[in-house]
């Protein structure tokens, strides 16, 4: 098999299956994952030289509040697709943010409450 038709089957079941990991890609196309994340790296590299995305332009943010503003690349976006999963197949603004925060805040609250501990304060 070539390199552009193996790089053809990856593209064909991350569009098939986007929240497919890069074991289960490789046991299908019959490669090592090292070998799939190194075609998944070209496949991005590829699609961003084909078509550049515009600039997204950042929401203007209301005096009390913080905002964040990401551009959701492949392995982003593979990554929300199966926080969703757990949300319902939905691919909407909204159901981005809340997968992003679910992450962020099961990433973030067990670090704070650690410190929180260390420092000898009750956790919320």
């Amino acid at each position: 098999m070539t390199v552009a038709t193996r790089r053809a089957l990856v593209r064909q079941l991350i569009a098939q299956g986007p929240t497919l990991s890069t074991r289960n890609i490789a046991a299908q196309v019959g490669v090592s994952k090292d070998t799939v994340r190194g075609d998944l790296a070209a496949i991005r590299q590829e699609d961003a030289q084909a078509s550049p995305e515009p600039a997204a332009s950042a929401p203007e943010p209301s005096p009390d509040t913080d905002h964040l503003t990401l551009v959701l690349d492949e392995p982003l976006r593979q990554a929300l697709a199966v926080l969703r999963a757990t949300r319902g197949p939905e691919d909407t603004t909204k159901q981005n943010e809340a997968a992003a925060r679910a992450a962020i805040r099961a990433t973030a609250d067990p670090v704070r409450d650690a410190q929180q501990r260390h420092q000898g304060q009750p956790s919320p």
